[in-house]
């Protein structure tokens, strides 16, 4: 899409003066083919920043679709057509998304707190951009119930999902997860904050994320790629960004293939650091902390076979609790082809397939090792040799 351009006069401003819907108690819905002249309200054709996000938007000319600017009332919003959405001010009630053509919403400083569900859900669209203008802070809260219990997420999309822009974002999800997309979910940029009473972002068929500075504070897994169902989907990948991850159970998690190529990844709190049934690890300064397993392929209701871990390059810095423990756990092969590791954990390798050291810098406890072999326990800690089989 290309940068966002000045309001032309013919544009509406929807803000308070949205009586009719107000009175009812429905969410204002917004008709773009009204006329500024309809209202003595029209707010000034101030220009908001955005981010040329042409790369990951398709083939959407935005310039060509209707420009929105909303003040957000406690009636919330309703969008029935495609176009661009400005919103700014603050609400209570719900931003919800229903049409068969691309939404993008650009969140100009505005609070969206949900008495009711989720704060914004997309239902039906092409394609729905969310974009965090330049120098904002916007919050988005969930209500703690619901009528439909599957729409899960403070900020959920049935439909394919796309985050952009240089603007904070701040996300709590009272009733379940923060972020949840049923399709595609790409986090391109953006400062993005979430809290949740369940996983922090999901999404369906992928998850991607690019140069993001993500912070997660989640009871459940971190952010993960979650179908189970169609061969080749679940696919989580990470090329860029700054992660920061606590969680109650996984961390990063894929259920067919999870794929890291840059960015810093701090894991400070989790069960399973990385889990997926293949798991590729091509770059990115990534630090662990788990209490079951550092990186752990394993088997998924779809993928059952050719599990494996490979690390071709970057560096890992894997940090294991006491007990029965594995730092890189394979349910299948276990390959490092390159990259630094160093590894604190009383078992580092546990493998079910073949192992492989081709190349790199592997550290285990403080000491350099040449092999990768299992069966072995390291430092001497709790538990003895009677540990049972875990790793090198």
């Amino acid at each position: 899409m290309g940068r966002f351009k000045k309001l032309a006069p013919a544009v509406l401003a929807v803000g308070v003066f949205l009586g009719g819907c107000a009175a009812t108690g429905a969410a204002s819905s917004v008709d773009t083919t009204v006329e500024s002249a309809t209202t003595s309200q029209t707010s000034s054709t101030a220009e908001v920043a955005s981010s040329d996000s042409s790369s990951t938007s398709g083939d959407v000319d935005w310039d060509s679709l209707q420009t929105t600017e909303v003040t957000l009332t406690d009636d919330g919003l309703d969008i029935t057509e495609a176009g661009t959405y400005i919103l700014s001010g603050s609400t209570t009630g719900q931003v919800t998304v229903n049409t068969d053509g691309n939404v993008r919403i650009i969140l100009n400083g505005a609070t969206i707190e949900s008495s009711d569900g989720a704060a914004i859900q997309v239902d039906n669209a092409e394609l729905t951009v969310l974009e965090l203008a330049d120098g904002t802070t916007n919050t988005v809260s969930d209500a703690s119930t619901r009528s439909d219990e599957e729409i899960d997420g403070a900020i959920y999309s049935s439909d394919d999902l796309i985050i952009t822009g240089t603007g904070t974002l701040d996300v709590t999800a009272n009733f379940a997860d923060g972020i949840v997309g049923k399709d595609d979910l790409t986090i391109e940029s953006g400062t993005i904050n979430v809290t949740s009473a369940d996983d922090g972002i999901r999404g369906k068929d992928s998850l991607v994320i690019g140069d993001a500075t993500i912070t997660i504070d989640a009871a459940g897994d971190g952010m993960k790629a979650f179908n189970d169902t169609d061969l080749g989907e679940g696919v989580l990948s990470i090329t860029g960004g700054d992660i920061t991850i606590t969680s109650g159970d996984d961390a990063i998690k894929a259920e067919q293939e999870l794929n890291i190529s840059g960015g810093t990844i701090n894991i400070e709190e989790s069960v399973e650091g990385i889990e997926a049934p293949v798991v590729t690890i091509d770059g990115g300064d990534i630090t662990i902390y788990a209490t079951d397993d550092g990186i752990n392929a394993s088997a998924s209701d779809i993928i059952t076979d050719g599990l494996s871990i490979t690390i071709n390059d970057g560096n890992l810095s894997i940090t294991m609790a006491e007990g029965d423990t594995d730092a890189l756990d394979s349910n299948g092969d276990l390959t490092i082809n390159g990259g630094t590791v160093d590894i604190t954990a009383q078992f580092a390798f546990d493998f079910e397939g073949t192992a492989e050291l081709n190349g790199g810098t592997v550290t285990v406890n403080g000491e350099e090792v040449t092999e990768i072999t299992e069966s072995m326990q390291m430092g001497g800690g709790e538990g003895g040799q009677g540990g049972g089989p875990g790793g090198f």
